[in-house]
């Protein structure tokens, strides 16, 4: 079943089905961590419905690739941006074969909120798009940084959000891919529980040297709620 969702910002909507994955803070976190630009080129990968594209492109202006596997998602994430009338074009095909469909160094900036949970990791979901949403069984990590090394040129910024237990992992691969770590945000459900989910941001080929932001409890349930400054 489907329903639209005020996204309290700029007057964006969202179609959300109960089918697909829903969107979450992690995804609205990472929008508004990322650092873009309508002289930006911006791709999202396993862009799911389109959250991180459309607040990309309605609150910032950024013109967005998002990048989704699944026929119907990325379906449902064209309509969403149709229905905001907004600079997206969503391509429906793997990460893995976007070497096809564009030359190296093509963007400026890569957000990616990928699967969190290793392929036999966790209880396998109700649906395959659920399971494939949360678990690496289409897109692994490594997928993720292998696309984002070859699409963004030298001073390209990748945006991620990923899961705290795997931060060290992250951090060690984005780094042989000349991705370089340079700002850490880590997250928490709320101060009384243990961090959950961290956002990075990282520089091709940039210098050495990692900010390490205050931690902080997640934005509240509200979409449309600006990155604290």
């Amino acid at each position: 079943m489907e329903s639209i969702s005020d996204l309290q910002a700029r007057g964006l909507k969202f179609i959300q089905d109960d089918r697909f994955f829903p969107f979450g803070t992690d995804g609205v976190e990472l929008a508004n961590f990322a650092q873009a630009n309508r002289r930006d080129r911006a791709i999202d990968l396993g862009c799911g419905t389109g959250i991180v594209s459309v607040l990309l492109a309605g609150k910032k202006g950024v013109p967005v690739v998002g990048v989704e596997l699944q026929r119907e998602v990325a379906e449902l994430a064209r309509r969403n941006a149709e229905l905001n009338n907004l600079p997206i074009e969503i391509v429906n095909d793997r990460v893995q074969n976007l070497k096809n469909r564009y030359e190296s160094g093509s963007f400026t900036v890569v957000t990616c909120n990928p699967p969190y949970r290793k392929t036999a990791s966790g209880e396998a979901s109700l649906t395959n798009e659920v399971r494939i949403a949360r678990h690496e069984v289409e897109m692994t990590l490594a997928d993720v940084l292998d696309a984002s090394a070859y699409l963004l040129g030298s001073g390209g910024k990748l945006y991620m959000v990923h899961i705290t237990e795997r931060l060290d992992e992250v951090l060690v691969e984005a780094t042989k891919r000349r991705l370089a770590p340079k700002v850490l945000q880590i997250l928490r459900p709320s101060q009384a529980k243990k961090p959950h989910i961290f956002l990075l941001k990282c520089i091709k080929d940039g210098k050495q040297g990692l900010e390490v932001l205050p931690e902080r409890d997640v934005l509240g349930g509200t979409s449309g709620l600006e990155y604290p400054k």
